[in-house]
């Protein structure tokens, strides 16, 4: 049997019996972008000088390993503003671990993309809201991307492993509210998944943070409320026919009541089933907290297990106003829901058809 099954079984089997384990980790590998996308502000504490060198980032997934992390997302900012991406990978991948590359898909040479793929890349989610091409370049700040995303999607397509799953982020707005229906039969037609996340706004300009911008164009409001009902209704059928849409039913679910009337209705296994890491190798049980650990800490696991800091992690937990972050979710459901588990090994079944891609 695959060694790489058998440790992910062993990690799962961990994280049931409820003992602090780390199946997940969001590592946010550089906070730098090409693109200056309207409801982000991540680009804005971009900075080369304070991030993780390779040989720290390999420390760093030695130190995962350890603590039983079997899934990685290597996040940003844009992944392929850093050089040695490919080192990146190979870090956490020759450790066993499944690495999924979350990117813009904008500006990607070839050779990066083979060059990530040799290193052991075995998923890749592209950044993907619209199919009108003058929209996504609104969304974009004004730059003309979209035979850029769909070329890099042909390319990914087409290096890595026949096992992957390919995911078309899309973020959720009034913008593309109408359209998801046609971005899950594109996403079927090149051979992709789509995972719809729901838009995290600043409420005003003063308000924005680190992470979420200001853009109340794209905000959803009470007008919305049934236009999201029915956009939400159709992906859910879509769903049971087995369109490949890689988030749970109970996921789709929760977004619609979200944008619906802004409540978060699922419970957080943060610093329990999952953790974050910064650019600089701050490891936190979420980016909105303060880190408990850093990139070197020799017992990640251990640290974790801490009753004191266990303590502080269920209070973060509890005081957090919440979020729709899928990848925190997902994990979530996985591990505490029966149907969202069997949901998701659906979505590990092998590309089907022909390799063309996406036109």
């Amino acid at each position: 049997m695959n060694t790489r099954i058998i440790h992910q079984g062993i990690a799962a089997l961990r994280a049931l019996a409820r003992r602090p384990v780390p199946v997940y980790a969001h590592f946010g590998v550089t906070h730098r972008c090409n693109m200056r996308c309207r409801m982000c502000a991540v680009w804005r504490s971009g900075d080369r000088g304070t991030e993780l060198t390779a040989a720290q980032v390999d420390i760093l997934a030695g130190s995962l390993a350890r603590a039983g992390t079997r899934w990685v997302a290597l996040g940003g900012g844009e992944p392929f503003q850093r050089e040695d991406i490919a080192a990146l990978v190979g870090s956490f991948s020759r450790r066993s671990m499944e690495v999924r590359l979350l990117t813009n898909g904008v500006g990607v040479p070839d050779e990066r993309i083979e060059a990530v793929a040799r290193a052991g890349l075995a998923h890749v989610s592209i950044s993907l809201d619209t199919l009108d091409a003058e929209r996504q370049r609104m969304i974009y700040g004004g730059v003309d991307v979209m035979a850029d995303i769909l070329a890099s999607m042909r390319r990914f397509r087409e290096a890595l492993p026949p096992r992957s799953t390919p995911i078309i982020n899309v973020c959720v707005s009034r913008l593309n509210l109408d359209e998801l229906p046609e971005l899950v039969a594109f996403a079927a037609e090149g051979g992709f998944h789509c995972s719809f996340v729901p838009i995290a706004l600043a409420a005003s300009a003063d308000a924005a943070d680190e992470f979420a911008a200001h853009a109340p164009d794209m905000a959803l409001g009470e007008e919305d409320r049934r236009r999201v009902a029915a956009a939400y209704d159709r992906l859910l059928w879509l769903k049971r026919r087995g369109a490949p849409i890689a988030n749970s039913s109970r996921f789709l679910r929760d977004s619609a009541r979200h944008l619906q009337d802004g409540s978060f209705p699922w419970s957080c296994d943060a610093g329990l089933l999952y953790l974050s890491v910064s650019p600089e190798g701050d490891v936190s049980i979420c980016h909105h907290f303060a880190p408990f650990a850093r990139y070197d800490t020799p017992d990640l696991a251990g640290a974790m297990r801490d009753p004191g800091n266990r303590r502080r992690f269920r209070v973060q937990r509890e005081t957090c106003e919440g979020c729709m972050r899928p990848c925190w979710a997902e994990v979530t459901h996985v591990f505490r829901s029966p149907p969202a588990a069997l949901e998701a090994l659906s979505t590990l079944r092998p590309w089907r058809g022909a390799r063309g891609g996406p036109r």
